[in-house]
């Protein structure tokens, strides 16, 4: 792993103070995640949450447009279009795309609105296997599934992972002159030889759901190079009315980010340096505990490529019994999750399930995401790790 910063936050939560004789101190408890909110950040958000309500524009005003560019500055990329979701990003891309009646390649491991999008568009998802060391395309099964019907790709950075072999999937989609959509809901502010996510694709889409690195509560950004794109997001995202003569040319919705959500986004935004900082140190310190830990893989990532982290998923071997090991982990208070499972083993899309995905199927099932988040401490990553190498060396019976 390059990354190595140390780790120095506060040691504990606690007061200082011992507790009572006699007493019992409480068991920790230590969530997946947790939005971050500092006491200058929410003081700095309220003062402005009240310059928009005296302002009387709840809507297209100077917060959203300000987000608006600070992603497109951060992503290098022209344009930045703010949206009510994650999701209506990915629709308003494969919509511009024309994917309708076609075929789109999609990972079989991400989250169902990869797939749901597409179906809402009227185009078939095509799930395609992963490489379980990077948690992108398959790529001899991403050849396997192109048909004369593929219009475009659903490219995911997986818990803000960048594929090393990003260059590979540019190549393949110019090739077949295929629109490439990057789902990069997970990847705010990772990059990889210098070239961010968002970036690398026809167009990238982020996601502010309140699990996120960063949030607005809930709420999306569109970027782009392409003005004809940004220009059609901004029109679908207000019922697809034209932007300068106010007519409906469009059939789209009301998928805008309200001024109230774009304030937080603003701020939220101006800390995310700190905030990935954050996340990479207790990564690195994760790292340096469960290193020596016989019955994990981790994804290794280059010099070059700096992931985002969104979770921290270490992998048990074949031999451990990984829900199992979720589940007691549970019962000493900690989260530990999969980082999703196959979309095709969702009831709503098992339809979509096919031979040849064995990959993204074994790796979910064997992923163990420890709890990670801009304000996690010490002494909730030592406790975590030490938990999770206990229960590992039960479940291998040593």
């Amino acid at each position: 792993m390059s990354q190595s910063s140390s780790f120095s936050p506060k040691k504990s939560r606690s007061s200082g103070r011992s507790p009572k004789r006699g007493k019992r101190e409480e068991p920790m408890n230590i969530p997946h995640t947790r939005p971050w909110f500092p006491e200058s950040m929410r003081r700095d958000i309220l003062a402005d949450l009240d310059k928009v309500m005296a302002s009387g524009q709840l809507m297209g005003g100077e917060f959203s447009k300000t987000l608006e560019r600070q992603y497109a500055e951060r992503t290098q990329t022209g344009f930045g279009v703010s949206l009510a979701t994650a999701t209506t990003g990915l629709q308003i891309a494969l919509r511009y795309s024309g994917v309708a009646g076609g075929e789109v390649l999609v990972p079989a491991a991400s989250f169902i609105t990869d797939v749901s999008a597409v179906q809402m568009e009227g185009a078939t998802p095509v799930l395609v296997d992963v490489d379980p060391q990077t948690l992108s395309f398959d790529l001899a099964d991403l050849e396997n599934k192109l048909t004369d019907r593929t219009k475009a790709i659903v490219w995911v950075h997986l818990i803000g992972y960048i594929a090393e072999n990003y260059q590979d999937i540019q190549n393949f989609a110019a090739q077949h002159n295929l629109f490439l959509i990057e789902d990069a809901s997970h990847a705010h502010g990772a990059a990889i030889d210098g070239k961010p996510a968002g970036s690398l694709g026809d167009v990238g889409v982020f996601s502010f759901y309140p699990t996120k690195i960063m949030t607005t509560g809930t709420g999306g950004m569109l970027v782009t190079d392409d003005s004809a794109l940004s220009d059609y997001a901004k029109s679908l995202r207000l019922f697809g009315k034209d932007l300068q003569t106010g007519e409906i040319v469009h059939r789209g919705n009301d998928w805008f980010m309200d001024e109230f959500r774009a304030c937080i986004g603003v701020h939220q935004a101006r800390h995310l340096d700190e905030i990935l900082s954050r996340r990479r140190a207790a990564v690195s310190r994760y790292h340096e505990l469960l290193r020596d830990c016989n019955y994990l893989r981790f994804l290794s990532p280059s010099t070059h490529n700096q992931p985002a982290w969104y979770q921290f998923p270490v992998f048990a071997d074949d031999g451990i019994d990984a829900e199992k090991v979720r589940r007691k982990m549970g019962e000493r208070n900690i989260a530990c999750k999969l980082i999703y499972r196959p979309i095709h083993k969702e009831v709503l899309f098992e339809t979509l399930s096919q031979p040849g995905l064995s990959k993204a199927e074994n790796a979910l099932k064997q992923s163990l995401c420890l709890p990670l988040f801009a304000d996690i401490t010490e002494d909730e990553i030592e406790t975590s790790a030490k938990a999770l190498m206990e229960i590992l060396s039960e479940e291998a019976g040593v």
